[in-house]
């Protein structure tokens, strides 16, 4: 069997810890065009995810709103964006690793890439990657794999691991045939776990030793 070479990341909520941000800009959004009605934290959590098309399209069937509601979410998430965001502990160092052994590492995500490209310039992580895959990059977002075969065409690879903190993620990984990662710390933990990825991690140091385990054992 072929070793991982290639390693593929979900961006918010994986590599950036980027929830308490999301799910505020969700809440002041609504607040925003559905003023009557307050939303719990969990049904704010059950909106991350999918394309904010697909989201507020959950929420309104009026056009109108939909397409206001995308623009008055993206301007607040950039106005906020610095004031809440973090990066995940040892994301650095774990990219880092992986490049200087020879790893291909792409991010696969359901951003647009001018939202992505901020957080990975300000935290740095653009210098570790080699392929960007956003939502305009493709005609079908996760959980459609073509997100995956798009990053995957970029490389020379033997076994590739999709690693993301969502079903979707999960479901992409499977979807293309490809080995897949879920995260401990994901806000939507037991769903994940529902879907039995291939491996588990509590931590980016747990993602280097199980990649060094499973090449070890493909020797």
């Amino acid at each position: 069997m072929a070793k991982i070479d290639t390693l593929l990341f979900d961006l918010d909520g994986t590599l950036i810890d980027s929830n308490d941000l999301i799910i505020e800009t969700f809440r002041l959004t609504l607040q925003t065009y559905l003023p009557k009605r307050v939303f719990s934290k969990e049904e704010l959590i059950a909106l991350v995810g999918p394309p904010l098309f697909e989201t507020f399209q959950m929420i309104s069937k009026d056009q109108f709103i939909i397409q206001n509601a995308i623009e008055t979410y993206r301007q607040i998430y950039t106005d906020l964006e610095f004031k809440y965001i973090d990066i995940y502990p040892s994301v650095l160092f774990m990219l880092e690793y992986f490049k200087k052994k020879g790893f291909h590492i792409g991010i696969v995500t359901t951003k647009f890439r001018v939202s992505a490209l901020p957080s990975l310039k300000h935290f740095k992580i653009d210098e570790w990657i080699d392929v960007l895959i956003g939502l305009d990059d493709v005609t079908h977002h996760k959980p459609h794999p073509e997100s995956i075969y798009k990053a995957l065409s970029c490389f020379n690879h033997q076994e590739a691991i999709m690693i993301g903190d969502s079903s979707s993620d999960i479901l992409a990984g499977f979807n293309a045939g490809i080995l897949t990662c879920g995260l401990d710390w994901s806000i939507k933990r037991e769903e994940l776990l529902a879907l039995h990825p291939n491996f588990w991690i509590k931590n980016y140091i747990d993602l280097i030793l199980l990649v060094e385990e499973y090449n070890k054992e493909e020797t």
